[in-house]
């Protein structure tokens, strides 16, 4: 039960991360730019986290000065360093090269775990890995030789996407054996904001002047896909293992599809349709075996924390 409870929460991130991606590109059609889009979502993220902390659960907040590392490697590493790669990715490339070179994480971090010993080796897994990167690669149509466009420093920021995604999965169980959902979302958070003040002073950001309708929309696209999906998908991997729940997040390009057809008229053809049908398969495969072995999960840690 508290397995399926996980796959619900790692779900309902998923869900969030593609309806997410509409409000973006409305965003950016309002010529605010890539890099303060990201840059803002974590850190509206954290700021929106701090004052609710401070005002209502400050003892969260607490942390050893030696845990802090943990949350730097978190927050830079994998929240920061998967945007960043991502969208250097599309930059250099296109979106549908960038999303099929980052969705072969699953298998990354299924070798890995594997590998380590953290999982026990699955052909349900692998076949269930390999379904969802097909029906990605056929969602984002990049079946369509026009849609593809790969340069050196794609290629390279591509496969650097794939890992810092792989490493934000794999690492973030480590990190919530330790400490609970609350503290690891928000030290996260502002660890991938630092990252960003270095890389987008405020300074630059000032540059933009942004109307307020804009920043209404950040603020809201701060909250639908990053404070609450965060929290959801970090809250599912106390439950589920990372293989499976980095497959089960593959649904993101399917629920982002969707939604641009629907809010955006974006054309849906057959091919599409049947990708995101396939992602939706390799996420029911999972179900037909369960983990094998025994899975730690987190419920209990510092569970008392959040209280």
């Amino acid at each position: 039960m508290r397995e399926f409870k996980g796959y619900l929460m790692i779900l309902a991130a998923a869900i969030l991360w593609g309806c997410s991606a509409t409000l973006a590109k409305l965003l950016l059609n309002q010529n605010v730019s890539t890099i303060l889009i990201v840059q803002t979502r974590v850190t509206f993220s954290a700021l929106i986290l701090l004052v609710f902390y401070l005002l209502f659960k400050p003892h969260i907040l607490r942390v050893g000065i030696h845990d802090l590392w943990r949350f730097a490697l978190l927050g830079v590493l994998g929240v920061a360093g998967s945007n960043f790669t991502y969208y250097f990715a599309i930059r250099e490339s296109t979106v549908a090269t960038a999303i099929t070179l980052q969705y072969t994480a699953p298998l990354f971090v299924m070798a890995n775990t594997t590998f380590l010993g953290e999982e026990k080796f699955s052909t349900i897994k692998l076949a269930a890995a390999i379904v969802s990167l097909v029906g990605c690669f056929l969602a984002v149509g990049a079946y369509d030789t026009s849609v593809l466009r790969l340069s050196t420093a794609g290629l390279i920021s591509g496969i650097g996407s794939m890992i810092s995604f792989s490493f934000f999965t794999i690492y973030t169980r480590h990190v919530l054996s330790r400490h609970n959902v609350w503290t690891t979302t928000f030290y996260a958070l502002v660890f991938a904001s630092l990252f960003w003040l270095v890389v987008n002073p405020p300074w630059s950001i000032v540059g933009e002047n942004p109307v307020g309708e804009v920043w209404k929309g950040l603020v809201v696209l701060a909250i639908i896909s990053i404070l609450v999906p965060h929290s959801l998908y970090f809250s599912g991997m106390r439950y589920v293992v990372a293989s499976r729940a980095i497959i089960t997040s593959t649904l993101e390009p399917v629920v982002a599809m969707v939604s641009a057809a629907i809010f955006l008229a974006e054309f849906l053809n057959p091919i599409r349709v049947a990708g995101a049908a396939l992602v939706i398969g390799a996420i029911a495969l999972l179900q037909v075996q369960k983990e094998e072995g025994t899975i730690q999960n987190f419920h209990a840690v510092r569970e008392s924390d959040a209280s």
